[in-house]
This record gives C-alpha cells, structure tokens and sequence, in this order.
C-alpha cells in the first residue's frame, strides 16, 4: 500500500524520470505527491502537500536544496539529499539529512535511504494538540476530537466532537497547515474536514459530503479525487 506521500525536487529532465522510475520500481510504500523542477516549486509544494519525505537535489538554479530547507523549516519531514558531486556531504549531515545518494542513484541505496527515512517517520510522534490564539491566550484542542473546520472570511471556525465550535482568529490555510495529513483533508477552499467523522459522499449537487453531526459540505472537483483515495485508505 503506498501511504508515504513524497515529494521529489529535481532540475534535470532524465534525472526525474530515472529517480520516479527507481521509486515505482523498488519502494512501493512511497506516494509521489508532487515533482517540482525549481526551488521555488519545491517551497510550494512542500507547504501545500506537508510530505512526510522529500528527495532533494541540491544544485536546482537559483536556490539550492539547503535553500529550500531554509523556507519550509517548521515544517516536519525527512530529506534525502540527491546530487552528481560528493562535498555537500557535511553539510547534508549538518541539516540532518536521512542520506546523501550520488547520481546515477543505485537501487539498493536507494532502498536502504528510504528504509531509514521510514524507521524515522515511524518513531516521530503525531501532534495530539493543536493551539490558536484566545485573546490574551491560548485555545487547546486535541486533534483527534476536531471535526472540520470551515472558513470565515479570514478566520476559521473550528468545530468538535462535542458539538461546540470556536472561531479561530486564523485563516483556514494556517489551521490545515497545523493539522495532521493522515487525518484531515483539505475538500474545498473552504473547508477542512477530519474524515473519521466523514458519514458518506454524494454525487448530487456538485459532489458533498456529509458528516456524523449531519452538516453537509460541498467538495471540490479538483480535491475530490486525493480526498477519496486517502478516504479508503489508499494513499
């Protein structure tokens, strides 16, 4: 079952086809979410899709890999460095890197570097809270008992389990980007819904979904077809 989504970050054409070729081929338990050729791609998507694993190149233009690392750094994931030259290998240990592959990337350490990234990802510790600004403090939430949230102009209301619901001085993009990937589901610009507490999914009126308390949230056709799979457990 591919249920590690990963991004891989390369600036050469035949580098990306040889690199996705040897993932498909030799690690199976990997789900390329997203490729981006340029640095700037890769901040981008490293912030929309939050992988739990990214194989870098160093040298992409105008940033390089540890530029890259720089921008996205509070977000959590595990990096394999991919590079044609061997003196960046101090510097990958210095930013924590699972390893350092040299191009032509040889199957078996290709391999071996996933099989430590997994061990890693397996040994880190979901957040279990997720806190918002409350006048002069803080809003604690455990995660698992947050049902959806829903946009509010630029603010979010987050609803519980309970029935109870609080609105975030946040916008919905900054909730979903402190939310757990396995567990919620961005389904429209709107809305973010947790999808153990998903009831069932209609195809009327564009596509919506109903949730346990009966709210019904409309989907998006371009989010529908990830949110399904993840839904069944498929990625």
């Amino acid at each position: 079952m591919k249920n590690i989504p990963v991004i891989v970050v390369e600036d050469e054409a035949g580098g990306m086809e040889n690199i996705l070729m040897k993932i498909e081929k030799n690690c199976p338990e990997l789900s390329v979410v997203a490729t981006c050729a340029t640095g700037e791609e890769a901040v981008k998507a490293i912030t929309a899709h939050r992988p739990q694993l990214v194989f870098l190149d160093i040298n992409l233009g105008t940033m390089s890999g540890f530029d890259v690392l720089h921008k996205v750094q509070q977000i959590p994931f595990q990096v394999i460095f991919t590079t044609a030259f061997d003196e960046y290998a101090i510097k990958a240990i210095r930013a924590q890197a699972v390893d350092y592959l040299l191009k032509p990337i040889r199957p078996a350490e290709l391999r071996k570097a996933t099989d430590q990234a997994l061990q890693r990802i397996h040994e880190q510790k979901p957040p279990e809270r997720l806190f918002v600004p409350d006048g002069n403090g803080q809003k604690i939430f455990r995660i698992e008992e947050i049902t959806y949230c829903i946009a509010d102009n630029v603010n979010t209301e987050i609803h519980s389990q309970d029935g109870s619901k609080f609105l975030a001085v946040k916008t919905l993009k900054s909730i979903n980007a402190m939310l757990p990937k396995h567990m919620f589901h961005r389904v429209s610009r709107s809305a973010v819904v947790n999808i153990d507490f998903v009831d069932s999914w209609h195809k009327a009126d564009g596509g919506y979904i109903v949730m346990r308390d009966t709210r019904k949230i409309p989907t998006s056709k371009a989010r529908l077809d990830e949110f399904l799979k993840k839904l069944s457990g498929t990625i």
